[in-house]
């Protein structure tokens, strides 16, 4: 009797034993995950500082605006290149890697544009920083250069930092495009015949219907909405026409997916799901064209892995233009927010199909250059594009070509921090931060400093979080609030271009338990976390900690 009890109590000693093990060979695991998570964070944080050094040198010391590139006929300040593509990235990742320097970055940079870049209706025009002159524009060039420094320049300030001087600059534009806008049609007047501008503009108005509720921005939202629902996508075989001649009620027949072509795509679909969202009804009416919009474009411009051509024909499908467009993935949120907003399932599952056949295009020549060497630009784009779906819609596959095709990008950098030496090089601090913040989860830590490492792991609903310090290091660590609704008002967080992802969001009002900081957990208002969560790391150690809501 005694042996059978002694094989009975060693069996379950080694059961037990045995548990222990895995659960410490699992919590290993993970810490090596992590870890590796946060060096990739890390590398990507450091890349956006060193960019922010490149640039840095590049700022005109007197008014503090950018040129628009480094070659010889680039020292020029430019609404549609330096304020959309390249200066707002290097405010953003500023306040990320050098919050003191931000907002001085911004305002400066203000100050030079009011007192030396204004043009009619208050709209930019551009600014010779070696001749100290302004250039004489036409109204349609102020427009054009107006809607793509506020939807490429201002929406992403606005959508990563919050309200602030950005957000008013954003009102202002909008107001003097509309001052401006000159294009009669049945429905009001447009801002442009080209659907680039066009696009632009619904992104822009949606935001700021979101985020001021004043109807102005939403009856200009419908002009566009309706001169396209109603006139250009009929009269253009259901799909957006990339240029449209509204007294001829004629277009070029072309369907751009590609930049200057996916932003009516997504726009339209926005518009619809705030009609949707208000029971409208012009949300029954926009329906039946928004519908047949994507549908046909997915009937005519998909191969069988879901990627979009560059360009093709309207009416014939015919290929007009090549290659698979860099910009797929800003496309397919209208399919996702069309689902958001009808719940008709067949939209997620084409969202579902290409996330899953990405894979298929590692090393792929993203909007290559005309010697066919690649862009870094043309990888920024294709792989926001899929951190923005994936945001929403995971597919583990889709995050390893993620993996790689970032480590293509950031190759780009030169020593001295500049990646190719024109905007577009904006386009690299952006997408590196949004990677960045896909391996933390949302959080960041301030003062950033090189030799701090953090990365997030969610878990159900907690997010596991691991730090690291070569040196002693005391700070914050910062957690995401649902941006869509605390900065833009929005109800739900539909894809946007120009939106930086969300992974884990804490509820300014919930309770949440932090483990890791003492002995016993420690319970915090989201609000608090928001601001930032006290830490001390040790030098050369590495911290975890448990963040759950309490209820």
């Amino acid at each position: 009797m005694i042996l059978w009890r002694k094989k009975i109590v060693t069996a379950l000693f080694c059961l037990i034993s045995s548990a222990f093990c895995h659960c410490d060979q699992a919590e290993q695991a993970l810490d090596s995950d992590m870890a590796r998570s946060a060096e990739l964070a890390n590398q990507a944080f450091a890349r956006c500082q060193l960019y922010l050094d490149g640039w840095g040198r590049q700022l005109d010391p007197v008014t503090g605006l950018l040129r628009q590139s480094l070659g010889s006929d680039g020292n020029v300040w430019t609404p549609e290149n330096s304020a959309a593509d390249n200066f707002p990235f290097m405010v953003i990742g500023a306040r990320f890697t050098r919050p003191e320097t931000a907002r001085e970055l911004f305002s400066r940079a203000m100050v030079g544009e009011k007192l030396n870049a204004l043009a009619a209706w208050g709209l930019p025009t551009a600014f010779d920083l070696e001749k100290r002159e302004k250039s004489l524009r036409e109204t349609d060039r102020l427009i054009f250069g107006a809607s793509e420094y506020a939807k490429d320049g201002l929406v992403p300030m606005v959508e990563i930092l919050g309200p602030g001087p950005w957000s008013k600059r954003m009102e202002e534009l909008a107001e003097g495009v509309f001052a401006a806008a000159g294009v009669e049609t049945p429905f009001g007047s447009l801002p442009s015949v080209d659907a680039e501008v066009n696009g632009e503009m619904l992104q822009v108005l949606c935001r700021l219907y979101w985020m001021t509720g004043r109807e102005k921005y939403l009856e200009w939202a419908r002009r566009i909405g309706d001169a396209y629902c109603f006139e250009v996508l009929p009269g253009n075989s259901g799909v957006p026409a990339h240029y449209w001649d509204f007294r001829s009620g004629r277009g070029d027949g072309k369907l751009k997916l590609r930049d200057h072509g996916c932003e009516i795509i997504s726009g339209l679909s926005l518009l619809y799901a705030i009609e949707k969202e208000q029971e409208s009804p012009r949300a029954a009416s926009y329906y039946p064209a928004v519908k047949r919009m994507l549908d046909r474009i997915a009937q005519i411009a998909a191969d069988e892995s879901g990627l979009f051509y560059n360009e093709v024909d309207a009416a014939t499908g015919e290929i007009t233009r090549g290659g698979f467009s860099d910009c797929w993935g800003y496309d397919y949120y209208a399919w996702l927010t069309f689902y958001l907003a009808t719940g008709e399932q067949k939209y997620l599952e084409q969202v579902k199909h290409v996330l899953a056949n990405i894979a298929r295009f590692k090393d792929y020549a993203w909007e290559p250059y005309s010697d066919s060497t690649q862009s870094q630009d043309g990888i920024a784009d294709a792989v926001e594009g899929a951190l923005v779906l994936l945001s929403h819609v995971p597919e583990e596959s889709a995050f390893d070509w993620v993996e790689h095709e970032i480590q293509r990008m950031l190759a780009f950098q030169q020593e001295d921090g500049v990646i190719e030496g024109w905007w577009g090089d904006g386009n690299y601090c952006r997408t590196a931060l949004m990677y960045a913040f896909y391996k933390t989860k949302g959080t960041w830590c301030e003062p950033w400093r090189k030799d701090l490492k953090i990365a997030g792991e969610i878990n159900g609903r907690a997010l596991e979080i691991y730090l690291y310090a070569e040196k002693a290091w005391s700070g914050k660590v910062h957690f995401d609030p649902p941006r869509h609704r605390h900065y833009l008002g929005m109800k739900t967080d539909y894809p946007r271009i120009n939106a930086f992802p969300q992974w884990y969001t804490v509820q300014p009002l919930e309770v949440y338990s932090v483990e890791g900081l003492g002995k016993e957990p420690v319970n915090f208002l989201g609000e608090q976390l928001i601001e930032g969560l006290a830490v001390e790391l040790k030098g050369n150690s590495a911290l975890r900690l448990n963040v759950q809501p309490v209820k």
